[in-house]
């Protein structure tokens, strides 16, 4: 009796192993749900907008509630366990290499380039850009006093650039989460063509009804 040695597990690069876990645990599921295309898309949009927003550690709370909104409110339903995959794995591929910077104290403080970026369209859309000081500035209101502890310093910035930048992200979500749900129900429809496509080929077309 011939025992078959185990195949040895392949190793990959950071950008294969990257590709392959956005490909298994996201649009892998997407392809094979047994729901609607919009039911699913409705669940990826919820969960792209507010990961488009800087309300890291609320977002679990604010996906539930929007849930629970369209499905109560508007009676439209959708898929919560896409909602959390996409928001649960998208934090820490994005937050990750943003909070490295910014602990490794890298020129430019690039882990705070995103939030910047809303605080200026929020001060464009108040009408206010003209009292925009420049990233240096913006930066030292996140570092604070050394004194000061983490919830005094976050108070603020809330205080002194909140408003603005919560504003500015409101497009940047509205449009991510409208390509978002855009691609899934494309996606959705597209693969389960294909399905059909090779049924097809396979099997033949189904047989007409018998007449009478």
């Amino acid at each position: 009796m011939s025992l078959t040695r185990p195949r040895a597990r392949r190793k990959h690069g950071i950008w294969t192993t990257g590709r392959r876990f956005f490909r298994y645990r996201l649009v892998i599921p997407v392809f094979r749900t047994p729901h609607a295309a919009e039911h699913t898309a409705r669940g990826v949009a919820n969960s792209v907008f507010w990961g488009l927003t800087p309300s890291v550690g609320l977002q679990t709370g604010e996906i539930l509630l929007t849930w629970l909104i369209g499905r109560k409110v508007f009676r439209k339903e959708s898929s919560l366990l896409q909602a959390f995959v996409w928001v649960w794995i998208n934090n820490p591929v994005t937050m990750i290499p943003m909070y490295s910077l910014w602990w490794l104290r890298l020129p430019l403080r690039l882990s705070r380039v995103h939030l910047y970026v809303f605080y200026l369209t929020g001060l464009w859309l108040l009408g206010d850009l003209g009292l925009a000081r420049g990233y240096d500035a913006f930066v030292g209101l996140w570092d604070g006093d050394a004194n000061d502890g983490w919830l005094s310093r976050l108070g603020n910035v809330a205080r002194a650039v909140g408003v603005p930048t919560i504003i500015g992200c409101v497009p940047y979500a509205t449009i991510g989460s409208g390509v978002s749900y855009r691609w899934t129900v494309r996606v959705i429809r597209r693969r389960r063509q294909q399905v059909r496509e090779r049924q097809t080929l396979r099997h033949g077309p189904a047989p007409d009804a018998p007449l009478g």
